[in-house]
Parts: structure tokens; sequence; C-alpha cells
């Protein structure tokens, strides 16, 4: 499901919760209000699984917090390219955000809509690489103290803020293409 630049940062991992489907037709897109997002611990210096044109590998992540979406409403699918993640570099809350503490957005790869049955929880995982060596160049690495969670159901703007410190999340210093060193997905099938 997910395919992304091994450099850009591909997501996934084996996990006990649900793989994103494919949505049918049949299932209207989730509302935010009956999907709760949570995450789980931070885990560093970890490996992750990479969908490649020659298979699944694994690939080191400097750090990765699983994000969990979990939906209390009826069976219904996370809207195309969901969810978008955007680093916060420093604020300790939703409501300080400003601007200024925001990185570049950036989406699961997925072109489908994974589907999120009733009291079911899908994972997907937000992983961090070290940013060193010449394709990071114009990354001005700072600490994190959270991510943003958006654009996974009805209404599109809604977001969710995820307290958590990570190291080195690449920031854009306003010089030269922006560089990221963060993505998020779901694991491949």
């Amino acid at each position: 499901m997910v395919v992304l630049s091994p450099l850009a940062i591909a997501v996934g991992t084996v996990s006990p919760i649900v793989v994103a489907q494919a949505a049918t037709p049949s299932h209207p897109a989730c509302l935010a209000s009956n999907i709760a997002v949570t995450a789980g611990a931070t885990a560093t210096n970890a490996t992750y699984t990479v969908k490649t044109s020659t298979g699944l590998h694994q690939a080191s992540a400097y750090e990765e917090v699983p994000v969990y979406f979990y939906n209390r409403g009826a069976t219904c699918h996370l809207l195309m390219g969901a969810p978008e993640v955007r680093a916060v570099g420093d604020a300790a809350n939703a409501a300080a955000i400003t601007l200024h503490d925001l990185s570049i957005p950036t989406g699961a790869d997925n072109t489908g809509r994974p589907v999120v049955a009733h009291h079911q929880k899908l994972e997907a995982l937000f992983v961090v690489v070290k940013p060193v060596g010449s394709p990071f160049t114009g990354c001005d690495p700072m600490t994190s103290t959270g991510f943003l969670v958006g654009g996974y159901a009805k209404p599109i703007a809604t977001t969710h803020f995820v307290v958590r410190r990570l190291r080195d999340v690449c920031f854009d210093s306003g010089v030269g293409r922006s560089v990221l060193d963060y993505d998020i997905g779901f694991p491949p099938a």
C-alpha cells in the first residue's frame, strides 16, 4: 500500500492492528467526530518495513511513532492521501501553534481510501530519519514539540496535535529546495 522513496522515508510495520484496505463505493467518508486519533510510544533507532519494486525490506528509523485511527461510528473510509502530517517546532499545545512553528506538510502516499470498520483501529507509522549527508542539504534540524495529524476525515481541516519530542526534524531553512526527513504511511500489504 505504501511505497515511498527510501530517502524521503518508506513506512510500514508488522502489527496486530488491521492493515488498511481500499474502500468500496458503499462506504462513506469518515467523520472526524467519529475517529479518535491517538499515538503510541516513540521508538528510537528502530527498523520498519519498506516496500520497493524488489519486495519488502527493513530500513532504519531514527525515531518512529505509531499513530492510531479508532472508529467509533459506522464503517467508513479515511480520505485519499490521508493522513497529512506537519511537525511542530515550538508550541506546547495546539492553541499555541503559529505558522512559524510548522514544518512542510507531507501525506501518506496512498491512492486508496483505507476502510475503518466500527470499533476498528488502523495503524499508521510516523517515521523520522536522521538528516545526514548531501540529500538533506537545506534541512534545518531541530527538536519538535509534536506533530499535527490532519486531512484524514470530514471536515478535511480537522487536525489532531500529538505532543511528542522528536529529535532532528527538518524544518525549512528558506534556502534552496524544501527537505523532509519524516513521513507517515500505512503498513505495506
